[in-house]
Formats: structure tokens, sequence, C-alpha cells
């Protein structure tokens, strides 16, 4: 079992939002949801997840940006990040490349679409 971990999920996409929240939370995990990189600073520090699930395109602060920011803060550096996102079927489209989320200091990188067995696999992966 999950023993309540929380997870912070972030991501502008309300259904996926919402799919992802109930794979999470039917592993019984403790799922708070930011919808931008602004609302997930905010709420990091309240929450105090042992994960979160960052989306890399949003507007206002990438994912990208969300991370390093994490990262560099004390009182968030040591929280697991996994990107998630659909960059890899995108990127003639976007600014954003693989290879920004492989430079990030992001703990993992799932590619969208992915499989509810995967994300909890590694979500798991990250949680010991």
């Amino acid at each position: 079992m999950a023993d309540n971990k929380k997870i912070l999920l972030v991501d502008d996409d309300p259904d996926f939002v919402d799919a992802v929240k109930t794979v999470l939370e039917s592993a019984d995990y403790d799922v708070t949801v930011a919808y931008d990189g602004e609302e997930c600073l905010e709420k990091v520090g309240g929450v105090k997840p042992d994960l979160i699930v960052l989306d890399v395109m949003m507007p206002g602060k990438s994912g990208y940006e969300v991370c390093e920011i994490l990262k560099d803060d004390e009182a968030t550096e040591d929280i697991p990040v996994i990107l998630l996102t659909a960059v890899a079927s995108k990127v003639s489209s976007s600014k954003y490349t693989h290879r920004m989320g492989m430079d990030t200091q992001a703990d993992d990188y799932i590619a969208k679409p992915v499989q509810p067995a995967e994300l909890l696999k590694r979500v798991q992966a990250q949680l010991g």
C-alpha cells in the first residue's frame, strides 16, 4: 500500500488530471492538484508532497522552469519530480525538446500518453 503518501499532480488539462488522480487515488495515494506552475509553487509548501508529477507544457511557467525552481530551493530540493509530457511527439511544433527534459534535475521523465500501470510503477519507484 502507498501509506497515504502525498502526491502533487500538476497539469493544465482537467480531463487528464481527473484520470491520473483516479489512478493514483486507487493506489491509496493522497493527491493534491494544481493546474499550472504558479499554483504548484504556491501549494508545494503547504502540501509538503512526497512526490510531484509535473506536466511540461503549461501556460505561464513550464514544467522545466518549475522543476528548476523546486530543485534550487533547499525546502523542496529533495522532493522527487516526475516530468510528464507529450513533448516527444510534438518536438517539431514546440519550443520544448526531449533534451531539455533530460537536462532538468527531474528524477524521472515520462512521455504522454502514459499507461496507468506504467505511471504507478514509476511513482512507486520514486517513493521507494
